[in-house]
């Protein structure tokens, strides 16, 4: 049996909540648990730990004495930058073999990837700007400074789930947001996907230990793509249907060989065992990215009827996922 302790709690928690049934706030995580409970059950075992910014102010504290992995599934360094510091300190304590340590979650705010994904052959990274205390002065000259390639996407920093303020244009139309000293923000760099036929696509892929899973394959006449805005467009053109199912059927081995390379690239710069990545596929299997982090989840639930076809996500997930695993544990026998 190999047991796994997985670390969930965010910045807003007061207090640890010891049973394992009851709710808590999982924002700036990932469901990862989701797809662990799809593991086998005869051979894997898991709890949850959770962690407030408190734990170390109170008396006590969680057990790990049964457990053979820690999973950190606390991966928004936005939202959650104070819970980061105590998992990084409670993995130090116990030294576990530890799936997304804190200290490399901690890196990949949104400026921190754009920076560590740029120059990837056939990737173009579009660059993101962290902008504190927003001024008119400090913003002409901080995109002055990046060469910023106008128009942007602004949003609030710790959003996701195609969350955003507007596109914007210049730092003229940023108005909106000047004088706020409490928020942080991202301006992105806009790249216009948008193919012959009109219409943008976006690719899920899920990095587990080695291997690469295509989770989604979505067409949308949006560039704000989600399944939301790309659902009533796919399920009413087949050649779309079909589009997406051979991207899910076809999965890692289908793809371009230039896409391929450049993914396994962007796993080895981002460091992590678990994570996910959005990005648009050209038709010369060149990729543009929109988003990279663990906050990223799987959902392995279907309920559209037309999309079924996304199940066939879930068995490679879950071999990459066993696998991992499996090597977990080995490098802690190892290292005894």
């Amino acid at each position: 049996m190999i047991r796994i302790g997985y670390l969930v709690g965010t910045d807003r928690d007061r207090d640890i909540v010891i049973d394992p049934k009851a709710n808590t706030d999982l924002t700036g995580a990932n469901d990862a648990n989701r797809l662990l409970e799809l593991c086998d059950r005869e051979i894997f075992k898991w709890s949850r730990f959770h962690l407030p910014p408190s734990y170390f102010r109170k008396s006590g504290g969680w057990d790990v004495s049964r457990v053979d992995i820690l999973w950190n599934m606390v991966t928004d360094a936005d939202e959650n930058r104070q819970v980061l510091e105590v998992v990084q300190k409670f993995t130090d304590q116990h030294r576990l073999p530890i799936i997304d340590p804190a200290k490399e979650i901690l890196k990949t705010r949104r400026h921190h990837i754009s920076d560590r994904l740029a120059g990837i052959d056939n990737v173009t990274m579009p660059r993101t700007l962290l902008i504190r205390n927003p001024n008119l002065d400090r913003v002409i000259r901080q995109t002055n400074e990046a060469d910023f390639r106008w128009p942007g996407i602004l949003r609030y920093s710790g959003t996701h789930n195609g969350q955003y303020i507007g596109v914007v244009k210049s730092p003229n139309d940023m108005a909106r947001i000047f004088g706020d000293r409490r928020n942080e923000y991202y301006l992105t760099e806009f790249v216009d996907i948008r193919r012959d036929d009109g219409l943008y696509r976006k690719t899920r892929f899920f990095f587990i230990g080695e291997d690469v899973v295509v989770r989604q394959h979505l067409v949308s006449d949006e560039w704000n793509i989600h399944g939301r805005t790309s659902r009533g467009l796919m399920v009413s053109r087949d050649d779309l249907l079909d589009e997406g199912r051979a991207m899910l059927e076809g999965q890692f081995e289908a793809l371009n060989p230039i896409t391929q390379v450049a993914l396994h690239e962007i796993r080895r710069r981002i460091g992590l065992e678990y994570f996910g990545l959005d990005a648009y596929v050209d038709p010369d299997g060149k990729l543009v990215i929109f988003e990279a982090n663990a906050t990223m989840n799987f959902k392995p639930d279907f309920n559209n009827q037309a999309t079924q076809y996304n199940r066939a996500a879930v068995a490679p997930a879950v071999a990459a996922l066993t696998k991992l695993l499996y090597a977990k544990v080995e490098s802690r026998v190892t290292n005894i």
